[in-house]
């Protein structure tokens, strides 16, 4: 009994330890020819974790950037599946920092995104090696499992969403090339009536 309360009692502080973490995930649409931006105030020596996916729209491809107040830190045109999808930056100083999605190179496509913002303070020491208790190393190993787990659920949402929009598309496709076909057979059999009909006046 004594052994579950404290299995119990450590798993709980584990998960308030990791909770406390600073963690957002939203999504949105980022409309063709437009920049949208998202800010953090950050306190020098906190970092800031972003991650970013593309679920739909056009080549699920989007222009990537961070800007420390207004000198652009990171650039990058970012294909789903492809490329590296999370960018950590330490802030030296206190200001805001903004994480961009520039969908400008588009004329029509609307892309539609998920992304994650994750703030760790960066100032708390670290502990020797040898100072290191069992309960500390289980504490972090189970804060360890929690980023492990929250990081496939992400990944699993955005499969989900991304073949479900596919699924969708595919069927809304298949609905019009039905109704085009089923419009051409009409057309085409009522110009065979008319044919027909024209023949037999033509005989008489």
């Amino acid at each position: 009994s004594q052994a579950i309360m404290q299995s119990f009692w450590l798993c709980l502080f584990a998960f308030l330890a990791y909770a406390s973490a600073n963690a957002d995930i939203f999504m949105i649409k980022v409309e063709p020819r437009v920049e949208d931006c998202f800010y953090e105030d950050l306190v020098a020596g906190q970092t800031v974790t972003y991650e970013w996916h593309v679920v739909d729209g056009g080549l699920l491809d989007v222009e990537v950037r961070v800007f420390r107040q207004t000198e652009r830190i990171y650039t990058k045109l970012y294909f789903e599946g492809r490329d590296e999808s999370s960018f950590s930056v330490t802030a030296t100083t206190d200001g805001p920092y903004a994480l961009c999605f520039n969908n400008e190179m588009s004329r029509w496509t609307v892309k539609t995104l998920t992304f994650s913002v994750k703030v760790s303070s960066g100032n708390q020491p670290d502990k020797p090696q040898g100072d290191t208790t069992p309960f500390d190393s289980a504490v972090q190993k189970m804060q360890e499992d929690f980023q492990a787990i929250e990081k496939e659920q992400a990944y699993y949402r955005v499969r989900e969403h991304t073949h479900r929009s596919v699924a969708e598309t595919t069927n809304s496709r298949v609905y019009m090339w039905s109704l085009v076909e089923s419009s051409v057979l009409v057309v085409m059999c009522l110009g065979q009536v008319y044919y027909l009909k024209s023949l037999f006046d033509r005989r008489k």
